[in-house]
C-alpha cells in the first residue's frame, strides 16, 4: 500500500511475482499458472506499482487462518485489492484468485470461474463443478495444504444468485479452506451468525486508514520524498489516511518544487483534477442517482443526521439514506453519538466542488447559510461557524464566537483548516482553539505564544484566566523547574519527573478527580513501578466517564508499563491506544506511543522512535525527542547487546530538568557499556547508580546493579540479588545478562518473567535469568474446561453459568479479541441491545473479581478490554492446548511437504496426543462453539491419519494400529482410518485382529448402506 485499488491495463500474478501486463478491458478469464508458484489470477487487474508492506495490517490479515472467512470491507481506493495481493504472494499454500464482476450473476458462472483458480493449483482436486455442494465435496477430499480462495470486488456480486452461492461455500466450507474477499459494502451473508459462531474476521475501512506516522513513512522511504512534519500533518487530516488520495497527491506534486507542493496541498479536493476524476469515476458514477443527488445537497453540513437533512431539503426519508450510505461504507463515518454521520473530507471537498459548478459562488453561499443555521439550532457549533464561514457570512460567524466561543474552542480543532486565516488571526477564542491544536500536535513553545496572543485579546474577561492557566501550566515543560506553591495537575506531573516521583504519586493520591488519578499512575511510572501504576492506569482508561484525553493517556501509558513489564500483549494494546489517540486529535501522544514501541527492541520500531525523535526535534518539540530516544535506547540496550551507536538521551534529560528521566537513561546507558566490557563500565555503573539516588528513583537501581553485576565479577551475585528484589517488588522485567538476546518473536521475550512480591527465585536463577516451575496461565479445551493460574486449577464454584460460558468463549479465542456483539449474539440473543449490552457490562465485572484476585506473578490483567472488543490475555509463558494443538497440525503439515518425515512425526505425534477429546463439551450445542469444535475435531483425525502413515512407513505397523483405533474413536466412519488399521493389523502379523478389524469396518459400511470395495478387502489403503 498504498495504490489506488486498480490502474487501467490488466495484470497477471503469477507465483510470487506480480508482472506488468498490456492492453486494455478483457473481461474472460485471464487464467496464468506458474510452474513453481502457487497463485493463480482470475479476471483480475493488479495495480502497476508495488505497494509498501504495512506491518499492521499484514497482521491483521495473517490471522485469517483461523476462520472460515475473511472480510475487507472498505471504499473505493481504500487499498483493498493491494493489501489482498500482498496477502496472496505470502500464503504458504495454493491460492486461487477470482476477481467479480456485475456480469457473473449466476451460480454456474460463478462455479466456472472458481474451478479454473483453483483446480489447476491443486493437485488431484475433482473438477466439473455443478453445484457449490460438489464444490464443497472436491475441496473435502483435498489432502493438502491449507487452501486460500481470494475474491475481489465481491460487491459486484451484491443481491445475485451468484452472491447466494458463494454464501453457500462458505457455510459448505472444509476445514482447508479459507475464503478472504474484497468489497465496497457488506455482503448480505448471515454475518452475525459467522460472527456469533468465531467463523469472521473483519478489516474495515477504518483499518486500511494510513495513520499518520505511516503516511510519513510512506513518502520517507516509500516514495523518496519527505514531506515536513506540518504538510505531513495537514496531508494526512485532509486525506484522513485515504490510500489512493495519498498516492494521488504523490502524482500530482512529485519532482515539484515545495511552493508548488504546498499549493496541491491547499486546494487538495475541489480543485485536484487527479482527486476529482478518480472519485467522478469510482464513487459518484457507481451509485444510484438518488444517492448521489442527496450526498451531494448535503455535503454542505459538517454533521448529519436524518432531521438536519430533512430539514435542509425539505422532505423526508433520510434516515434511509444515510443508513444506505453506512452500509455501502461510503466515506461517512459515525460519530459517537447516535444517529449521527460525517462524510470524509476529501469527499466532502470534492463535492463542494461539484456544488460549485452546478450552482455557481452564490448559490453555494446560500446552501452554507442554510446549513449553519440549522447546525446552530442543532447546537453543532463548530460545524456551525465553519458554515458561516464558507458562507462568508463573518458577522454572523463572530457574533456565533462572542455567545458560544468557550463551546467551540472546547471542542475537536479539526474545522480549523477549512477557516481563513485572519479570522483565526483576530478572534480569541479562535487563537485559544489554535493554542490547544498545537499543543496536542507538541508545537509547545508556538501554543505558548498563541495562548498569549489569546490571553490579550479577551483583555481582562474571565477566559483570559482560562488561557494564562493552560499558558502557565505548558510553560513549566519548556523551562528549568523551580520551586512553586501551585500544586495542579501538571505542576505535580512536572514535579515527578524532577525528583522523587513516589512522594509525588502519594500527593496526587490525596487530590480527588480522574486528572489527579492520571498523575498518579504517571508519577508511579516514572519511578519505575510498573505492576501498581498499570493497575490504576488501566481502572482510568477504562472508566467510561473520562474525559477521552485522560483516558487515552491512561491506556497509552498502561500499556508501556506492560510492556517494560515483558508482557507480549502490550504491544497490540499500545498500537490501539496510538490509533485512539490519532483519531482524537492528541497528535503528539500518538508520536509518543509510537515510539514506545521501540521497548519491544525490534530494529523498525527502534529506527521508528528514531524517525519520531527527528520529527519532534524539527518542530522544536525538544520532550517528544527526547523520551522518543529514551525508548529507543531501552530496546537498543535490551536486544543489541554489541550495539555501541547509544542515542545520548541523559544529556538531552539533564538539560530539560528531567533528572528522574536521566537516571534511567544513565542506567541503560551504563548497562550498555558493562555489556561490552568498555573500560569506563564500572565507572559509568557507579554513577548511574548516583544519579538514581540523587533522582529519588530506587527501582531505577535495577539498570544500575545490573551493570555493576557485569562491570564487578566478584559481586556479581550480590548485585544480581539487589536487581531481582527490585524487579519482584516493582513488576519490571530483568533483561538476562548471560548472552546477548536473539531478536523478539511471537514466542520470546528478551525479559526473563516478574515474580509476585514475596516470591523466592527458582533455584538455577544466578545467571540473571528466571525459570517458571509452571506456566502463569494453563487453558485447557479439549476433552473439558480447565484454568490453571501458576499451576493451581481456578475454582469456579458459586460462578453463574453465563459467566462461566463467557470465560470458556473468551479462552477459545484466547490472545485475541472479540468484538462485544459476538460476545452478545452468543450469551443473550433474545435481548435488545440496550440489554445485551449491561448484561455483557456486569458479566466482565463478575469475571474479573473471579479471576484478577489470582493473576498470578507480575499482576497481569487477564480480561482486557480493546476498543469494542474484550479479550482474555495470554501473558508470557501461558499455554493453550487448543492453540498448542493446532500449531502442531500446521507444523506437521509443512514437515511433510518438505519431506521431513522425522519432524512430521513428531509434531502429528505430539497434536494426537494433545487431543484429549472435543472442544468444550460443556458447550453442548452452542454454534459459536460447534464450528471451532469440529475443525477441531477434523484435524485430529486429519493428524492422526498422516501418523499412521508415517509409522506404517517407518515400519512400525503395531504404533500405527494403536493411532488408528483411538481416531476411529472420533470419527467411526473416517474410510481411511479403517483401512490403515486393516492394513497395521495385517503388516503387523496378526491376521486375526485384520479380520476383526475388516468385519468391523464392513459393519460400517452397512451402517452407510455401502458395500466394502476392492481396496478394503485386500486391506490396501
Amino acid at each position: 500500500m498504498p495504490s489506488p485499488e486498480r490502474e487501467e491495463g490488466p495484470i497477471e500474478l503469477t507465483g510470487k511475482q506480480a508482472t506488468a501486463g498490456q492492453g486494455g478491458g478483457d473481461t474472460s478469464p485471464a487464467v496464468n499458472v506458474s510452474d513453481s508458484g502457487s497463485v493463480v489470477l482470475t479476471k483480475v487487474r493488479m495495480p502497476h506499482a508495488p505497494s509498501m508492506p504495512v506491518e499492521r495490517l499484514d497482521a491483521l490479515l495473517d490471522a485469517v487462518w483461523a476462520y472460515r472467512l475473511g472480510l475487507v470491507v472498505a471504499p473505493a481506493g481504500s487499498g483493498k485489492t493491494t493489501l489482498l495481493a500482498r496477502f496472496a504472494s505470502r500464503a504458504p499454500g495454493p491460492v486461487g484468485w477470482y476477481r467479480a464482476e456485475p456480469w457473473d450473476r449466476d451460480e454456474g458462472v460463478l462455479l466456472r470461474h472458481l474451478e479454473a483458480a483453483l483446480v489447476p493449483q491443486m493437485a488431484g482436486l475433482a473438477g466439473n463443478w455443478q453445484n457449490m455442494a460438489d464444490t464443497a465435496n472436491a475441496l473435502a477430499a483435498w489432502r493438502g495444504e491449507k487452501v486460500l480462495l481470494i475474491v475481489d470486488d465481491l460487491h459486484s456480486l451484491e443481491g445475485t444468485p451468484a452472491e447466494a452461492s458463494l454464501e453457500q461455500l462458505v457455510d459448505y466450507a472444509p476445514p482447508c479452506l479459507t475464503v478472504l474477499a474484497g468489497s465496497r459494502v457488506p455482503p448480505r451473508f448471515n454475518l452475525s451468525r459467522l460472527r456469533v459462531s468465531g467463523a469472521l474476521v473483519e478489516i474495515g475501512g477504518d483499518d486500511l486508514r494510513f495513520r499518520s506516522w505511516e503516511v510519513e513513512r510512506l513518502f520517507r522511504d516509500y516514495y523518496g520524498e519527505p514531506l515536513p512534519p506540518e504538510e505531513l500533518a495537514r496531508l494526512a487530516r485532509r486525506t484522513e489516511g485515504w490510500a489512493a488520495g495519498l498516492q494521488l497527491f504523490h502524482l500530482a506534486t512529485r519532482g515539484k518544487a515545495a511552493d508548488e507542493r504546498r499549493r496541491v496541498l491547499a486546494g487538495l479536493g475541489p480543485s485536484s483534477r487527479l482527486m476529482r476524476d478518480y472519485l467522478t469515476r469510482n464513487v459518484l458514477q457507481q451509485l444510484p442517482t438518488e444517492l448521489s443527488d442527496f450526498l451531494l445537497e448535503t455535503s454542505v453540513l459538517g454533521r448529519l443526521t436524518p432531521m438536519l437533512c430533512d430539514r435542509l431539503l425539505g422532505r423526508t426519508g433520510s434516515h434511509e439514506l444515510l443508513t444506505e450510505l453506512e452500509r455501502r461504507r461510503l466515506f461517512i463515518q459515525a460519530l459517537p453519538e447516535e444517529g449521527h454521520y460525517r462524510y470524509h473530507e476529501v469527499l466532502r471537498s470534492y463535492l463542494q466542488g461539484v456544488m460549485l459548478e452546478k450552482v455557481g459562488e452564490a448559490g453555494t453561499r446560500r446552501r452554507f447559510r442554510r446549513a449553519a443555521e440549522l447546525l446552530l439550532e442543532a447546537e453543532a457549533l463548530p460545524e456551525a461557524l465553519e458554515a458561516y464561514c464558507r458562507a462568508e457570512e463573518w458577522q454572523l460567524a463572530q457574533a456565533l464566537l462572542g455567545r458560544d466561543g468557550d463551546q467551540v474552542a472546547g471542542s475537536s480543532a479539526a474545522w480549523l483548516d477549512s477557516l481563513p486565516p485572519t479570522v483565526l488571526a483576530h478572534d480569541p477564542w479562535l487563537q485559544l482553539a489554535s493554542a490547544r491544536r498545537l499543543r496536542a500536535e507538541g508545537r509547545f513553545a508556538e501554543a505558548v505564544a498563541r495562548y498569549q496572543r489569546a490571553e490579550l485579546s479577551f483583555g481582562t474577561t474571565d477566559p483570559a484566566g482560562i488561557c494564562r492557566d493552560e499558558r502557565q501550566a505548558l510553560a513549566t515543560w519548556l523551562e528549568v523547574p523551580r520551586p512553586t506553591g501551585r500544586q495542579d495537575a501538571s505542576a505535580l506531573l512536572r514535579a515527578a519527573v524532577t525528583r522523587e516521583p513516589l512522594s509525588v504519586a502519594r500527593e496526587a493520591h490525596l487530590q480527588a478527580g480522574a486528572t489527579a488519578q492520571l498523575v498518579e499512575g504517571l508519577a508511579l511510572l516514572l519511578a519505575g513501578e510498573v505492576r501498581v501504576a498499570r493497575r490504576l492506569l488501566l481502572a482510568l482508561a477504562e472508566d467510561e466517564d473520562a474525559d477521552p484525553s485522560i483516558g487515552t493517556t491512561a491506556a497509552l501509558s498502561a500499556a508501556i508499563a506492560d510492556l517494560l513489564a515483558g508482557q507480549p500483549h502490550a504491544a497490540v494494546e499500545l498500537e490501539g491506544a496510538v490509533a485512539a489517540a490519532e483519531k482524537l486529535g492528541f497528535d503528539w501522544l500518538a508520536r509518543l506511543g509510537r515510539a514506545g514501541l521501540a521497548l519491544l527492541g525490534h530494529g523498525e520500531h527502534r529506527l521508528e522512535a528514531a524517525s519520531v525523535a527527528a520529527a519532534c526535534a524539527s518542530t522544536g518539540d525538544e520532550w517528544g525527542a527526547a523520551l522518543a530516544r529514551l525508548f529507543e535506547l531501552w530496546g537498543t540496550v535490551t536486544f543489541d547487546a554489541d550495539e555501541l551507536e547509544l542515542p545520548d538521551a541523559a544529556t538531552q534529560l539533564r538539560a530539560l530538568g528531567a533528572p528522574v528521566l536521566e537516571a534511567w537513561a544513565r542506567g541503560l546507558a551504563a548497562l550498555a557499556v558493562a555489556r561490552v566490557n568498555g573500560p569506563e563500565a564500572l565507572e559509568a555503573a557507579l554513577q548511574a547508580d548516583a544519579a538514581a539516588r540523587s533522582a529519588g528513583v530506587p527501582a531505577a537501581r535495577l539498570l544500575s546493579h545490573l551493570a555493576l553485576a557485569e562491570a564487578a565479577p566478584r559481586e556479581r551475585e550480590e548485585y544480581l540479588g539487589q536487581a531481582r528484589a527490585i524487579a519482584l517488588q516493582t513488576g519490571l522485567a530483568l533483561p538476562t545478562l548471560s548472552e546477548p538476546p536473539e531478536p523478539m518473536n511471537a514466542a520470546r521475550l528478551p525479559f526473563g518473567p516478574s515474580l509476585p512480591a514475596g516470591a523466592s527465585p527458582p533455584a538455577g536463577a544466578g545467571n540473571g535469568v528466571h525459570r517458571r516451575p509452571e506456566p502463569p496461565l494453563r487453558l485447557r479445551l479439549l476433552g473439558g474446561y480447565q484454568i490453571e493460574v501458576d499451576g493451581r486449577p481456578l475454582a469456579m464454584d458459586g460462578v453463574r453459568p453465563r459467566v462461566r460460558t463467557l470465560l470458556r468463549l473468551l479462552s477459545v479465542h484466547a490472545g485475541a479479541p472479540v468484538h462485544h456483539e459476538a460476545i452478545e449474539a452468543a450469551l443473550w440473543p433474545e435481548a435488545d441491545a440496550t440489554a445485551a449490552s449491561r448484561n455483557l457490562h456486569v458479566a466482565i465485572a463478575a469475571l474479573r473479581r473471579v479471576l484478577e484476585p489470582t493473576a498470578g506473578r507480575g499482576g497481569f490483567q487477564l480480561v482486557r478490554r480493546v476498543g469494542d472488543a474484550y479479550m482474555l490475555a495470554v501473558p508470557l509463558g501461558g499455554e493453550v492446548d487448543l492453540h498448542r494443538f493446532e500449531q502442531a497440525v500446521a507444523a506437521g503439515r509443512h514437515a511433510r511437504e518438505r519431506g521431513d518425515s522425522a519432524a512430521a512425526l513428531d509434531h502429528f505425534g505430539a497434536a494426537t496426543k494433545l487431543y484429549r477429546g472435543e472442544l468444550l463439551p460443556e458447550e453442548g450445542p452452542a454454534e459459536w462453539a460447534t464450528r471451532r469444535r469440529e475443525t477441531a475435531r477434523l484435524a485430529a483425525v486429519e493428524a492422526a491419519q498422516a501418523l499412521a502413515e508415517l509409522l506404517l512407513d517407518e515400519g512400525q505397523p503395531e504404533e500405527a494400529a494403536k493411532v488408528c483405533a483411538e481416531a476411529l474413536r472420533i470419527e467411526h466412519y473416517h474410510d481411511p482410518l479403517w483401512r490403515l488399521l486393516i492394513r497395521a493389523r495385517e503388516e503387523a502379523g496378526d491376521p486375526g485382529a485384520a479380520r476383526r478389524a475388516l468385519a468391523r469396518y464392513g459393519e460400517m459400511l452397512a451402517e452407510l448402506g455401502l458395500e466394502p470395495g476392492a481396496a478394503a478387502v485386500s486391506g490396501g489403503p
